[in-house]
């Protein structure tokens, strides 16, 4: 199960995009804007270029959406200390607030998946999904598994 989550947010699958239950949330925020909040839920506070990379996004695209996050309070944008060109971006507390109610969605939803598969279909889609999200991240085909030739002995009687 936590493989599940973890790849969610990890591999830029969005996970809202299969429930149908954020109806209400993406009513105030996008599905970006989530995945946003939850990251820097479970990340802890980020720089804006960490935020890109982890969401899979150039700079500028997430620039837009931290600037309309802080709009609606929900996230804080501040200068680091340590570098005064660096933006770290931190959760205020309506967003972790939203965050949570994000992650809840999120858990029920890979709830229902163990629900409906037995420890054995869970692990092979688990461990599936995993390929197919690496296949996506690399851009291309994983290898075949190679397959052992065996000979075969034919006994030919004349």
């Amino acid at each position: 199960m936590q493989q599940l989550y973890d790849l969610f947010l990890k591999t830029g699958l969005r996970p809202f995009a299969f429930m149908s239950d954020t109806m209400q949330l993406e009513e105030k925020l996008t599905r970006s804007d989530l995945t946003t909040l939850l990251l820097l839920l479970f990340r802890g506070d980020l720089t804006m270029s960490e935020l890109a990379q982890e969401m899979g996004a150039p700079l500028s695209s997430m620039t837009s959406i931290a600037k309309r996050l802080e709009r609606k309070g929900y996230i804080a944008r501040a200068t680091s200390v340590e570098d005064q060109r660096v933006k770290l971006v931190t959760l205020t507390q309506p967003g972790k607030q939203r965050a949570k109610e994000s992650e809840q969605m999120m858990l029920t939803m890979l709830g229902r998946l163990q629900e409906a598969f037995t420890p054995e279909e869970m692990e092979q889609f688990t461990a599936l999904l995993l390929k197919a999200a690496k296949v996506f991240q690399d851009g291309g085909p994983v290898k075949p598994r190679e397959t052992k030739v065996r000979s075969i002995k034919i006994n030919i009687e004349e």
